[in-house]
């Protein structure tokens, strides 16, 4: 090997062994989470239950973004000893800019109160309140491929540029796949919201109410040409609502499907205006999952932003197999 591709295969090197890093646990929260579906379930009780908020300010105070969590802790028992977990989900995420995210976590599981826990039977220390599958499982292992995947495109593209056709083929499908899986996995989850939205205005009804609401802004401070500074903010508003199905209360913060968080302020202070908190509403709710509500049921445009961005990425990624790599491979 020549001193350049030492430098091309060790550069890439960090990001695959990166990448491989979190892909590992990544891998084992999906394992788990497909396995828990079947674990034995036993009581617990909440025994931590907080929320709270951390701002981060840019270089030299230039914006700030503000990032929520939710510190539920559950206390069990299995086989005569006690164990506690924090983990609602496997691959749930540690914070978030939405508020109602964190503040919907702690009204679901109040300080106290009781709740059921999956439990893996060779290892009881190692539990979740929501076993099974959440969409939240696929951020670490697509992070590890972000990571990895293009540390391997570049090596194969090097050389298969420099030395070999067949290879360089071979790092073009390697490109055309990310946008193609990527495109993939935005198109199932735009595709879900839309069967929601589509299906929710013939779920069941009952009354509800805002039980609340927030603003949440991020600003930023950029600089222009000339030197001037020019500040920009983003804000969205987060509400969330109450209600009751066959005795039960549950708790959801879906105003409606494939609703954007970032809004113009107007629009913001729009939809607070129209849910100030303590106002009756009406929800429609899932009959098969009560726990997935909806205040404004049916389809709205913004349900279409992420599968139109899915569908996109993938029709690029297929073009690319289809016409792209046999014209630049001949």
């Amino acid at each position: 090997m020549q001193s350049d591709d030492v430098w091309v295969v060790c550069g890439a090197s960090i990001f695959i062994l990166m990448g491989g890093a979190i892909l590992v646990p990544g891998i084992r929260n999906l394992s788990r989470a497909l396995s828990s579906r079947h674990w034995p379930r036993t009581a617990a009780v909440i025994a931590q239950s907080d929320s709270s908020a951390e701002t981060e300010h840019g270089d030299r105070g230039r914006g700030s973004s503000t990032m929520y969590s939710a510190d539920i802790r559950f206390r069990y028992k299995v086989d005569g000893n006690e164990y506690t977990t924090d983990v609602l989900h496997f691959g749930q995420t540690g914070g978030s800019g939405d508020s109602s995210e964190a503040e919907l976590r702690r009204l679901r599981y109040p300080l106290g109160s009781e709740a059921t826990v999956a439990y893996n039977p060779d290892a009881p220390s190692i539990a979740a309140a929501e076993p099974g599958f959440d969409s939240e499982v696929l951020l670490l292992p697509g992070a590890g491929l972000a990571f990895a995947v293009p540390g391997i495109m570049c090596i194969v593209l090097y050389f298969g540029m420099s030395r070999d056709n067949a290879l360089f083929g071979v790092g073009l499908a390697v490109f055309a796949g990310i946008f193609a899986t990527l495109g993939l996995a935005f198109l199932t989850i735009g595709l879900v919201n839309l069967s929601r939205a589509n299906d929710s205005p013939h779920w069941r009804q009952t009354p509800g109410v805002i039980v609340y609401g927030k603003i949440d802004s991020d600003t930023s401070v950029t600089r222009t040409k000339n030197g001037d500074l020019v500040s920009s903010t983003t804000s969205g508003d987060h509400l969330i609502f109450g209600y009751e199905v066959n005795g039960k209360k549950y708790y959801s913060n879906v105003r409606l499907f494939g609703q954007i968080a970032a809004q113009g302020g107007d629009s913001a202070s729009e939809v607070a205006r129209r849910y100030p908190l303590g106002k009756e509403v009406t929800v429609h709710y899932s009959p098969e999952n009560p726990m997935l509500g909806v205040l404004e049921p049916g389809i709205e445009r913004e349900a279409f932003w992420l599968p139109g961005a899915g569908a996109a990425f993938l029709l690029f990624g297929l073009a690319a197999f289809i016409w792209g790599i046999p014209a630049l491979t001949r």
